[in-house]
């Protein structure tokens, strides 16, 4: 068996899981846990497209992503409930009134999820497998390196302007050289650099903490007819969200030197 396969499997058999508490109940964990197999699944993906000349990873996965895309709005609200619930400085009457409304949303989102769920009763994960593309083990092994040299070249490159779309973007792809990292852990001489899962570690952990709330306050500014007791948390948040990809630029400028050092 390719070493890339018992991950597959394991992998599928999870989000399939997943899936199907989902469409049972409303639940976080699984909706959480379904987004990040998906994720998985993408990065995997998209390294075996590269190899593969019978397979297109977009087309392949894009029945998958619809599936993420439809619980999205579910998972954006779950967080902002924690944040505008854990936020200290505003008014509590305001944080009431956004509360109710977010589990509004949600109990609405996942009603809608429901009716998709239910008119494509099929609904599961089915992907190739890697014996069906036809790539060996050491085809496998030996593009390991490249593609994940590339990925985080792109983490690293800071030329120009970095916006917030750029910042999304490398969030995303150090996401991803992760899962590609993680895919590879039944794989000969595979090793797991403690160091360096650290550092990736923090950077992620900035990065998400900063997305959360751009995705907040985006959310925020949805909600129709609560522009006052939005006015607040948005500050607040805006605040937060300076500090955050502050500190994330700090961090990203030191795995970086300490990825060359380690390079040379």
């Amino acid at each position: 068996m390719n070493c890339l396969e018992k991950y597959r499997s394991r992998l599928i058999g999870d989000i399939n899981r997943d899936l199907k508490i989902i469409r049972a109940k409303l639940d976080e964990k699984a909706i959480h846990d379904f987004r990040v197999g998906i994720k998985r699944l993408t990065a995997l993906y998209y390294f075996l497209g590269d190899l593969s000349e019978s397979m297109n990873a977009k087309k392949t996965l894009k029945p998958y992503r619809r599936i993420f895309k439809s619980v999205s709005g579910i998972r954006d609200a779950q967080i902002a409930l924690t944040l505008i619930g854990d936020l200290e400085g505003i008014d509590e009457t305001d944080r009431k009134t956004l509360l109710q409304r977010l589990r509004r949303n949600i109990n609405s989102d996942y009603r809608r999820f429901q009716r998709y769920a239910a008119a494509n009763a099929e609904l599961a994960i089915r992907v190739p497998t890697i014996r069906a593309l036809k790539l060996s083990e050491a085809a496998i092994l030996r593009y390991k390196p490249l593609a994940l040299d590339r990925l985080l070249q792109q983490v690293f490159d800071t030329e120009g302007r970095i916006g917030v779309t750029e910042w999304h973007r490398k969030r995303i792809l150090l996401k991803r050289y992760r899962h590609k990292l993680d895919a590879f852990l039944f794989c000969p001489g595979h090793n797991h650099d403690e160091a360096e899962m650290k550092q990736i570690r923090m950077l992620e952990q900035l990065l998400g903490d900063w997305h959360d709330r751009i995705t907040t306050i985006e959310l925020l500014h949805s909600l129709s007819g609560l522009e006052t007791r939005t006015a607040a948390v948005i500050a607040i948040m805006r605040r937060q969200d300076k500090l955050l990809l502050g500190a994330a630029r700090i961090y990203l400028q030191k795995f970086k030197i300490w990825h060359a050092r380690q390079a040379n």
